[in-house]
């Protein structure tokens, strides 16, 4: 039997830019909490922090890359 997994990921900041408008509106520098998520490279966080995180902490094991 053949198996394969296809996952599709969405990611949502509307929160955080709901965040970001008080702050602009406040005459802060939105920029000085260095923190806009359009700018995060999703693909190699998930792979290369979130997955390696889970893997280390919550299943307790090494993890070995594929790629």
């Amino acid at each position: 039997m053949k198996s394969s997994i296809c996952v599709f990921y969405s990611f949502d900041d509307t929160n955080s830019q709901k965040l970001r408008i008080p702050i602009a509106k406040s005459g802060q520098a939105v920029d000085a909490f260095n923190f806009n998520p359009k700018c995060i490279d999703w693909e190699d966080y998930i792979i290369n922090t979130h997955i390696d995180g889970l893997v280390k902490y919550v299943l307790k094991r090494k993890f070995v890359s594929i790629i």
